[in-house]
């Protein structure tokens, strides 16, 4: 599966921590390697959002539209079991056909989806 970031991520990125560079690299390699399949942390589409959500239909639809899921990328420390560990944060990605592209990061709870600035 092929991997792109965005513009404006690539330019995060290269201010991120060294540790967590890793780990999004080794995201990335994986995703490469074997797809999304067997992956350490959750990761699942943005559109189950809790139903109590004010704006649910809302976040929904707008997921949808972008296709927007997220994994747990293990920063700063995974807690739970292989396959569905969590973390602070969060890696957003659109998800294609054949190929996946990072959009943005952030911590989660509270969950925020990306704007649609960050997005291709």
């Amino acid at each position: 599966m092929k991997v792109i970031f965005t513009p404006q991520f690539k330019l995060w990125l290269k201010n991120y921590p060294k540790a967590d560079q890793i780990k999004i690299g080794l995201f990335v390699e994986h995703v490469k390697q074997f797809g999304l399949d067997n992956l350490q942390g959750r990761n699942k589409s943005s559109d189950n959002v809790p139903t109590d959500d004010p704006n649910w239909l809302q976040k929904v639809k707008y997921a949808q539209a972008y296709r927007l899921w997220h994994y747990h990328i293990g920063i700063p420390d995974y807690a739970g079991e292989f396959g569905d560990m969590t973390s602070e944060y969060i890696l957003h990605y659109q998800r294609f056909d054949d190929e996946i592209v990072i959009v943005d990061m952030s911590a989660h709870p509270p969950f925020e989806l990306p704007s649609v600035d960050r997005l291709i």
